[in-house]
C-alpha cells in the first residue's frame, strides 16, 4: 500500500547525499516522499520523484563550533513549522530522520513512527555530551530560550540541548557497515547497517568539463563544504604539487576566497564547485577532511586516501580508517608542503593501502543497501500498527 512518507533532515551535504538511495527506492516503488530541506537540494531530490519542502538555510549562518548546536535548532524550530503546516493537508504514516535536528520532537508531534538514519558513525552519548558544540551550549541562554519556545509553540518535550544532535530511535538505518562502524558489538539489532549508496545524482555541473581529467593522473583535493579560511592550505597544496605530473583538482567550496589563492600552474583546476563523483571516478589520489560522505564515496571508487582531519566525526573516521590500514592520516599542525608530497606518494605507493580500502568496500557491498533499509522500515511501521491497533 503506498505509504505518505515525512523526510526531514539537516541541510548539508554530508547528511542529504546518503539519504537519496533509501528517497529514491521510497518514491521508486510508489510511496509519497515529502522531504523538508533548502533550495540547495531541491534539483537532485526531485529528480528522484520527491516532493521538497523548502525551507530557509540557516547553515550559511554557521561560524565555528560555537554556533553549530544554536543552528541545529533554529533548524528544527523551522523543520516542526513546515511539519505543522504539512500535517493540516497530509495524513503521514511515518517519519524518516537524520540523528540530527528535529527528528523526534517531528515524530512525537504528529504521534506516528519515527526511524532514526544516521550519516555517519555511531556515538555514545557520553561522546555526544563532550562534543565540542554540546559543551559550548551549556548555560547559553539563547539555546534555553528557543528549546523553551520549541516547547510551547509545538507541545513537544526536549530531553536536552544534546537531542538536536543526537536523535536515536526504535529503529536507525546506518549508512555504513559493522565492520567499519567502531565497537560496533555494543549496538543491537534496532541498529540496521546497510552500507552507503551512490545514486547517480541530477545536479547541473555547473560548467566543469570532468572530460580533461580522462587519461591523466589525477590528484584531487577538498576539504568538505563548511570549513572556513581554507585559503592557506589550498596555497600550501599548490606549492606542494606545482610539479605535480598530470592534473591536480581543488575543490574550493562556495566560502573560499580565490583572490587570496597563489597563481597556480596550468595542471591545476581549482573551483567552488566540483562534481565530487564522477571526479572520483578519474582520481588517482585524495586528500580529503575525512567527512564521512567523501571517504565513503573515495572507498566505493577504491582511491587511496589522505585524510587531515578536522573536527566534528572527521578524527573519528581519519583513526578507523588507520586502524583498518585504509588510509594515511596527517595531523593538521603537520601539514606542509613536504608532508603532503610525502603523504600522497606513500597512499599511492603502498598497496596495503588499497587492500584495505577493498576490505571496507567488501563490507559496504554485504550491508543489504537499500533493499535491507526498506524491508526493515515496512516491518517496523507494520508492528508498530498493530501495537496501536490493540490498544
Amino acid at each position: 500500500m503506498m505509504a505518505n512518507i515525512l523526510m526531514i533532515n539537516v541541510p548539508a551535504e554530508g547528511h542529504v547525499n546518503p539519504t537519496l538511495g533509501i528517497a529514491k527506492a521510497f518514491a521508486e516503488r510508489g510511496d509519497n516522499v515529502h522531504y523538508v530541506t533548502t533550495e540547495k537540494f531541491k534539483e537532485r531530490l526531485e529528480a528522484l520523484g520527491v516532493h521538497v519542502h523548502l525551507q530557509p538555510d540557516f547553515m550559511k549562518q554557521l561560524k565555528g563550533v560555537d554556533s553549530v548546536l544554536k543552528i541545529m535548532i533554529q533548524i528544527a524550530k523551522d523543520t516542526l513549522l513546515i511539519v505543522k503546516e504539512l500535517a493540516e493537508q497530509i495524513e503521514f504514516d511515518f517519519v524518516y530522520y537524520d540523528t540530527f535536528g528535529a527528528g523526534k520532537l517531528a515524530r512525537d508531534y504528529l504521534g506516528i513512527p519515527g526511524i532514526s538514519s544516521s550519516s555517519s558513525f555511531l556515538f555514545s552519548e557520553e561522546f555526544m555530551k563532550k562534543h565540542g558544540p554540546i559543551k559550548a551550549a551549556q548555560g547559553n541562554p539563547e539555546v534555553e530560550r528557543l528549546i523553551r519556545e520549541i516547547e510551547d509553540q509545538f507541545g513537544v518535550v526536549v530531553d536536552s540541548p544534546a537531542q538536536f544532535m543526537r536523535n536515536d530511535g526504535e529503529l536507525n538505518i546506518v549508512y555504513t557497515s559493522r565492520y567499519f562502524q567502531p565497537d560496533s558489538g555494543q549496538y543491537g539489532d534496532e541498529y540496521v547497517f546497510i552500507g552507503p549508496s551512490f545514486p547517480e545524482r541530477k545536479d547541473s555541473r555547473r560548467g566543469f568539463q570532468v572530460e580533461t581529467l580522462r587519461g591523466e593522473r589525477v590528484l584531487y583535493i577538498s576539504m568538505g563544504t563548511v570549513l572556513d579560511n581554507k585559503e592557506a592550505f589550498f596555497n600550501t597544496c599548490i606549492d606542494a604539487f606545482s610539479d605535480f605530473q598530470g592534473k591536480v583538482v581543488i575543490a574550493a567550496g562556495e566560502r573560499a576566497d580565490q583572490s587570496r589563492l597563489k597563481e597556480a600552474p596550468g595542471h591545476f583546476i581549482i573551483s567552488s564547485y566540483v562534481p565530487q563523483l564522477e571526479v572520483l571516478q578519474q582520481a588517482d589520489v585524495f586528500i580529503t577532511h575525512g567527512g564521512m560522505n567523501s571517504v565513503n564515496e573515495a572507498i566505493h571508487y577504491e582511491v587511496p586516501l589522505v585524510v587531515i582531519p578536522h573536527d566534528k566525526d572527521q578524527p573519528v573516521v581519519a583513526a578507523r580508517l588507520a586502524e583498518l590500514g585504509a588510509g594515511y592520516t596527517l595531523s593538521e599542525d603537520d601539514v606542509n608542503a613536504d608532508t603532503l608530497k610525502e603523504a600522497v606518494n606513500e597512499a599511492v605507493e603502498n598497496a596495503a593501502y588499497l587492500q584495505g580500502i577493498r576490505k571496507i568496500k567488501d563490507s559496504f557491498q554485504h550491508s543489504g543497501g537499500v533493499r535491507r533499509a526498506l524491508e526493515a522500515v515496512d516491518r517496523f511501521v507494520e508492528e508498530k500498527k498493530q501495537s496501536l491497533g490493540n490498544r
